[in-house]
């Protein structure tokens, strides 16, 4: 990996004993194993050239200071009332039967269970130990009591500032049994959710990390080399400025493939064959940035034909696995996954582009930390400009508008929603498609993935759109069922679409673009039958989409209480409105909406559409 073997410090290096600081208060940290029932929680232990990321910031302070404001950094914290989102006093809502007592001293959070209709107490007090998030809310670890650590079942939803059912944030079937946790952290979200972690490091099974979080070392490879070279002055000034340092991986400088593959250790599909789990349990995985990641890992594809024998093997030992990350068509519907959607595109195959072709993970510019943070996208890269700064041609008003029968500042002309479409689904809401495509009405109807015109034109079918895309760019028209040439898209997927399309229909009928060209005025049937939808998720999307009607700005649903409950209030405030009020739709609207002359909603379509629901279980594996 081109690391230099670290050398003996030289005393003349003006940065010798503050480097060697850095490393002693890491090594402090360091805990042996024979502690690990006291801290209930992964152990830190570096081995392997990991020293840390108070190592960094001798040297790179502002590079360290916009990783340190990342939710990169927060994946995973240990729990200290400092970095906490919720205020830990009183007790949560009643879930399930069960609340919990919430409390907290200067150094430890503590929570009790206790039965909901009398507070008597269902276990001890446990200690919260690890957090994980803090961008879209709070998961709560509390201490291993011999099974791994354990989720509570709330999470803390900032923006609502409210303790919000932990099954809700997850599209997930609303049956018992789905969504426990125990054991969750050791199985699965240490490989991306830590640095360097090994789940059983010892053979008593201690679980341990060089670093909570996703830390410097996660994308520049272990730096004790780096930070030895550097405090050798001789040895430090042997290579010209500019040029790349030999002792430290910068993804920056590597080849487009090389580049992406750091990236990829998190943000792809790589499952572990049951014949390397016992090794990668016990000794981590061996990648580090730089090396070529299909060495020692396995990229998931998303039909069992583009996969190799490996992965092959591993979907005939786990047959349902393909659906909940894939469309069929093979692309990728989760987020978190970016990496299998770029490697698809043919920008990446064909060209040179990267995850950095967009992203940055050092802020370079005067925008707020939380703007950046949001997405960590370049200045720009949010629009057009991220595809024009490679296909300059369409800076030229006439080429751009030639190309996509659509004036030049209309959400129709930016790049993205015809080529990236919001067709992932994650952390309850839409995020852009990492496979570079062109819109398709076939494989739409094919395969079921919403097609990004009708992710706009919500008032419109999928023939509509198929008869424009075969008049603007010869697209052979595909023979489609009636209810497609009539039926908006958008109806279909809300009525009787499987879960995951109505998560879909529920997002894009509260996203700006397409309220602006469709209208408003005929959704609410739409709205009040999403948010009666028996998926948690799908209710809690549809109540964020339905919030941006300034009438149903305060509409709050308590998401710890029976759905019929729920239910109650959508037919109270919702329903009740929309039934006295009247639907509007344009005259060019109706057929597709399924709304009458007199402004009512057609119940025979409604009921016809609705009876075809598809209600399959879908789980996403986000």
């Amino acid at each position: 990996m081109g690391v230099v073997t670290p050398p003996t410090p030289s005393p003349r290096s003006p940065h010798r004993w503050l480097s060697a600081l850095a490393l002693v208060l890491g090594a402090i940290a360091v805990v042996s194993p024979s502690n690990e029932e006291k801290l209930g929680r992964p152990s830190i232990f570096r081995s392997e050239g990991y020293v840390g990321s108070a190592a960094c910031r001798t040297c790179h302070l502002g590079n360290h200071k916009s990783w340190y404001d990342s939710y990169h950094r927060t994946m995973a914290q240990v729990a200290t009332p400092d970095n906490v989102l919720a205020t830990f006093e009183g007790e949560t809502p009643v879930f399930e039967g069960t609340k919990w007592k919430l409390e907290h001293t200067a150094d430890e959070i503590l929570v009790t269970p206790l039965a909901g209709p009398t507070g008597r107490p269902l276990g001890p007090r446990r200690r919260v130990v690890m957090t994980t998030g803090s961008h879209h809310y709070q998961i709560y670890w509390t201490e291993d009591q011999g099974e791994g650590m354990e989720q509570l079942p709330f999470v803390w939803h900032p923006t609502e500032k409210s303790w919000v059912p932990r099954k809700a944030m997850f599209l997930i079937p609303p049956e018992p049994g789905w969504g426990d946790e125990t054991g969750r952290w050791s199985k699965t979200c240490i490989r991306c959710h830590a640095t360097n972690g090994t789940a059983h490091a010892t053979p008593e099974g201690a679980t341990q990390v060089a670093e909570f979080g996703i830390s410097c070392e996660t994308c520049h490879g272990p730096g004790e080399g780096h930070v030895a070279f550097h405090e050798d002055e001789e040895r430090s000034t042997s290579f010209e400025p500019g040029s790349a340092d030999p002792t430290i991986t910068n993804p920056a400088r590597m080849p487009h493939e090389r580049s992406s593959e750091v990236c990829g250790q998190c943000h792809g599909i790589n499952p572990v064959p049951y014949y390397e789990a016992e090794a990668w349990r016990r000794e981590g995985f061996s990648y580090r940035p730089g090396d070529v990641l299909s060495e020692t890992r396995h990229l998931l594809r998303g039909t069992v034909a583009a996969n190799g024998e490996t992965m092959r093997a591993y979907l005939s030992r786990n047959p349902g696995t393909l659906p909940g990350y894939f469309w069929d068509d093979g692309e990728v519907r989760v987020s978190g996954r970016e990496t299998n959607g770029l490697v698809d595109s043919p920008c990446f195959q064909r060209g040179e582009m990267s995850c950095l072709s967009c992203h940055e993970m050092h802020q370079s510019d005067e925008r707020s930390r939380e703007m950046w943070a949001d997405d960590q996208l370049e200045i720009g890269m949010e629009g057009p400009e991220a595809c024009l700064q490679c296909h300059d041609d369409y800076r030229d008003e006439e080429v751009l508008t030639a190309h996509t029968h659509h004036t030049a500042t209309s959400s129709g002309s930016d790049c993205m929603n015809c080529h990236m479409p919001h067709t992932t689904y994650g952390l309850t809401k839409l995020i852009r498609s990492h496979t570079i495509t062109s819109p398709d009405a076939r494989g739409s109807f094919e395969t079921q993935k919403p097609l990004a015109c009708n992710l706009c034109h919500l008032d419109r079918s999928l023939g509509w759109a198929a008869d424009h895309l075969s008049e603007w760019y010869e697209h052979e028209r595909p023979e489609l069922p009636q209810d497609e040439e009539d039926t908006a898209a958008v109806v279909l997927w809300a009525l009787r679409g499987n879960a995951g399309l109505r998560a879909v229909a529920a997002w894009v009928l509260g996203w700006d673009p397409a309220r602006d060209v469709s209208g408003t005025g005929w959704m609410p049937y739409l709205y009040s039958t999403l948010l009666m939808d028996p998926y948690d998720a799908v209710r809690w999307i549809a109540l964020q989409s339905q919030r941006r009607d300034p009438r149903f700005a305060n509409l709050r649903l308590d998401f710890n209480t029976h759905i019929e409950e729920q239910r109650n209030i959508v037919r109270e405030k919702v329903l009740s409105r929309w039934l006295r009020e009247g639907l509007q739709a344009t005259a060019e609207q109706r057929t597709a909406v399924l709304v009458t002359r007199d402004g009512k909603l057609d119940q025979t379509l409604f009921r016809s559409i609705y009876d075809q629901r598809d209600r399959t279980p879908v789980a996403l594996c986000e």
